[in-house]
């Protein structure tokens, strides 16, 4: 068969990328453009794939092909990360089959992304519930489709997850401060966001009161227009918290609201607050950063 003849045939059952990056002529990164390709990725490398990111490729009805091929080549790659954003046309059954291919080869899961997948809504959650209580340490779920019902899956198991951290960014959460504070009590979270989730004024509160009682280190709260009200509640607990990092972006704050974030760091300093798109000049949030300095000279 000729070298043109070959290269047909490769490209015909998906596994010239996957070629392509072997020998070097593609980085491995974008040779992972269908299931197919990463399929026969898995199957012709020899050493480690610790991280399979598949973007916009899954759909049910090839979620068995790439269920099968983590069941056949995950243990060799040495499969640590799945990260699966934006594939629309995977529904839960499909999601199912690959969640019970990682189980059953027994991989070290690390990391699960399953963001930007609307049209999972709660699916996403039951599916991936074999995979908590194990080895998973990261769960990215932003602008899944989550509700308070959804949530409600994942708070009684709070206390026997592993996850260090967990992302619910771009999910419409109104109501659901205690669910979120439920979920805060997974004994070694560090990292939450839970940026862009229409939070109430009520969510910001009960979601501040659990704050003292967590392992929380990094809380990102952008685009939840807490305006005073909510920014007050979270400030007035800041002392009592092992909070470090506070993403506050785009919250309608003005620089007179800065005033109780002053007063909470005064009390115990952290390292980083993010304040960008608020309602407040440059000048007036550079006079801000130079007053907290000024505090620890």
């Amino acid at each position: 068969m000729t070298w043109i003849g070959v290269s047909i045939k490769w490209a015909c059952d998906g596994s010239l990328p996957a070629r392509l990056a072997i020998w070097g002529l593609l980085p491995e990164a974008f040779s992972a453009i269908s299931v197919s390709a990463v399929a026969a990725l898995l199957r012709l490398k020899s050493g480690p794939t610790p991280i399979i990111a598949l973007k916009a490729s899954i759909t049910d009805s090839n979620a068995s092909e790439f269920a099968e091929a983590i069941r056949e080549h995950g243990k060799k790659a040495e499969l640590q990360a799945l990260e699966l954003p934006f594939n629309q046309q995977m529904g839960e059954e499909g999601l199912k089959d690959i969640v019970e291919a990682v189980v059953s080869t027994k991989l070290s899961l690390d990391e699960l992304d399953l963001s930007y997948n609307p049209q999972l809504g709660a699916g996403a959650l039951r599916a991936s519930k074999p995979l908590w209580c194990k080895s998973l340490t990261v769960l990215r779920l932003a602008d899944c489709g989550l509700t308070k019902e959804a949530l409600a899956i994942l708070a009684p198991e709070a206390h026997r997850l592993r996850l260090n951290m967990l992302d619910l960014s771009g999910n419409g959460l109104t109501g659901c401060g205690e669910v979120i504070a439920e979920v805060l009590e997974a004994p070694v979270l560090e990292e939450l966001a839970v940026a862009h989730c229409s939070l109430s004024l009520e969510d910001l509160q009960q979601v501040a009161e659990q704050l003292p009682y967590t392992s929380l280190k990094s809380l990102q709260l952008a685009g939840n227009d807490m305006k005073t009200p909510g920014l007050e509640a979270l400030a007035s607990v800041l002392p009592r918290c092992a909070l470090d990092v506070l993403g506050l972006e785009r919250n309608g704050l003005t620089a007179t609201d800065l005033q109780c974030l002053g007063a909470a760091f005064a009390k115990r300093p952290f390292s980083r607050m993010r304040l960008a798109g608020n309602d407040m000049s440059n000048d007036e949030l550079m006079a801000f950063i130079k007053t907290l300095r000024s505090m620890q000279a």
